[in-house]
């Protein structure tokens, strides 16, 4: 599982070292594929230091920012992939009860998985909050031929087909106390959804329980 995760991040770091290469070539700035460069190394580092502490610590203690997450999961796969994703996150910071290395780890296999699906063709990825529910939920939504069943499915009902990158969305929503569903797109495609407890309404319950 840790090499599936390595290889995506050699992927992306392989494609802004060409990138710079090029631009440095064509005497053009090399400055933003810089910062994506550098961004991509932190990444690994934050990816090191999550296998290092899994099984340590209580993961209810977890928050993450969806938007953050979200955002800098697209960067990657859009760089590895060389595919354009569209980002629809709100403005306030959305906190979940996560791991926000491993819900960027999530994030990035099902955006891979809609690339696989649908190509590169209007790949969108939303998030939006639900205080009433308790709950945030995060879409990502492709043109694939593959139609979604009717209805929604359980927990296990992301899409077959990409094992250990949906393996590792599995055990993220494991560990996260979250869920899955799949829905079609209207005007065809497919939205797989993570629906993840807010860390606000988690920090409530655990006030009144106490």
């Amino acid at each position: 599982m840790l090499a599936h995760e390595l290889r995506r991040r050699v992927a992306a770091l392989r494609v802004a070292g060409e990138a710079i290469a090029t631009l440095r070539g064509q005497g053009l700035d090399t400055a933003g594929m810089m910062d994506l460069l550098m961004g991509e190394v932190d990444d690994l580092d934050e990816l090191a230091s999550e296998v290092l502490r899994e099984g340590r610590g209580d993961p209810a203690d977890d928050a993450a920012d969806v938007g953050a997450a979200v955002r800098a999961a697209a960067r990657t796969v859009a760089a590895a992939r060389g595919v354009a994703i569209r980002v629809d996150v709100p403005v306030a910071t959305v906190a979940v009860r996560a791991s926000a290395t491993m819900l960027r780890q999530a994030v990035e296999n099902l955006l891979d998985n809609a690339v696989s699906h649908g190509g590169a063709a209007d790949i969108e990825v939303t998030v939006r909050a639900d205080p009433d529910r308790g709950e945030a939920d995060l879409l990502v939504a492709d043109r694939g031929t593959d139609r979604a069943p009717a209805g929604l499915p359980t927990a296990s009902g992301v899409r077959a087909g990409h094992g250990i990158g949906l393996f590792l969305v599995r055990r993220f929503l494991d560990a996260a106390g979250g869920r899955s569903w799949l829905a079609e797109r209207q005007g065809g495609g497919t939205v797989v959804g993570l629906s993840l407890p807010l860390r606000q309404r988690q920090a409530l319950e655990d006030a009144v329980n106490t």
